[in-house]
Formats: structure tokens, C-alpha cells, sequence
């Protein structure tokens, strides 16, 4: 019987490895999608494709040209339509921030536990600032550590308001912390 068992060994790993590579139907939807973009320098189709892709193998990619796209349009001190302000309204972040600026995100509430069993009564209903102290200028420095490529995978780690937090503080420190 020892053959038998083998042949289920493979039939099995057959069977796991097929449902571990179907994946690749999004990802590959992402692929074409992000060949036939990634060079038109339209940051609106940029932006479109990560709301429609959130997650996809492209999407650091896709970040980092739109920062570039931003920071290229940028015509001295002055902050340029779509760039990321303190105290101006998200936008190219997708529909999670409804228009609200990283000031006003501090005082909203997360959407889950900042850390994994925390009880509600600690986090629900609470605000950033309810347990740290940010100012601009120390949001600046925690938004800096995300430029930086040797941290490019904190950008994974959830953050309570959202991966979109930590993409909006990233180009907003790339920006110069307006």
C-alpha cells in the first residue's frame, strides 16, 4: 500500500496547490490591468486602479508612481491640487476618508483594535489622540519612517484607520509634511 499512499500524497498536493494558485486570477486581472496604465502618467487611473485592486502585486508600484506624479506637478513651496496637506481633504486614497484631512482623521475612531484582543471598551468610540499625542510635527516623523525603502513593508502591517492612512501619511511626508 505504500504506493497508494504516495499516489494520494501527490493527488492531494495536486489538489492544494491548484486552489493555492487560483489567486492568480485576480492577480493576473491586476497584471493586465496595470500593464496598460503604468506608463500613462494619469494619476486618476493610478488611483482608479488600486481602489479596484487593493492589495494586488502592483499595488506598491502603483504608490510610488502616484507620488511621483504628484511631487513632479509641484511648482515650488506651494502645495499642488491632489497633493497631501495636514489640514486639506484626502484625495486618491479611495472613498474612506470622505474627504476628511489627516488633522480631522485623528479624531475619528478605528475601525478595528489597534492591538489584536484589546477589549472595545479601550479602543471603540475613542479617538487617536485619546492615547497618543500627535502633533504635526511628530506625525511628520512616524509618516517619514514610511519614505524610507528599508520600511516599505510597514505599509502592510494594518493600521486602525486603514492601509489607506499609512499611504495618505507616506505621500504626505514625501511631500515635505505639508
Amino acid at each position: 500500500m505504500p504506493f497508494r499512499r504516495t499516489s494520494n500524497f501527490w493527488l492531494v498536493l495536486g489538489l492544494l496547490c491548484s486552489v493555492t494558485f487560483a489567486g492568480p486570477v485576480f492577480a493576473d486581472a491586476a497584471t493586465e490591468r496595470w500593464d496598460q496604465i503604468k506608463d500613462s502618467g494619469d494619476p486618476a487611473l493610478i488611483t482608479k486602479f488600486r481602489e479596484d485592486f487593493p492589495g494586488s502585486p502592483h499595488d506598491l508600484d502603483a504608490l510610488v508612481i502616484l507620488a511621483a506624479l504628484i511631487s513632479k506637478s509641484d511648482t515650488g513651496d506651494a502645495p499642488v491640487i491632489g497633493a497631501v496637506a495636514f489640514n486639506a481633504p484626502l484625495t486618491g486614497f479611495g472613498d474612506s476618508f470622505n474627504g476628511q484631512s489627516i488633522r480631522e482623521l485623528l479624531e475619528t475612531s478605528p475601525k478595528f483594535a489597534p492591538v489584536e484582543g484589546l477589549p472595545e471598551e479601550f479602543w471603540k468610540e475613542k479617538t487617536c489622540n485619546d492615547c497618543h499625542t500627535w502633533t504635526q510635527e511628530a506625525l511628520c516623523t512616524q509618516a517619514t519612517h514610511y519614505t524610507k525603502d528599508e520600511n516599505v513593508n510597514r505599509l502592510n502591517v494594518e493600521h486602525p484607520l486603514g492601509r489607506p492612512f499609512k499611504e495618505a501619511l507616506r505621500a504626505w511626508a514625501e511631500g515635505g509634511c505639508l
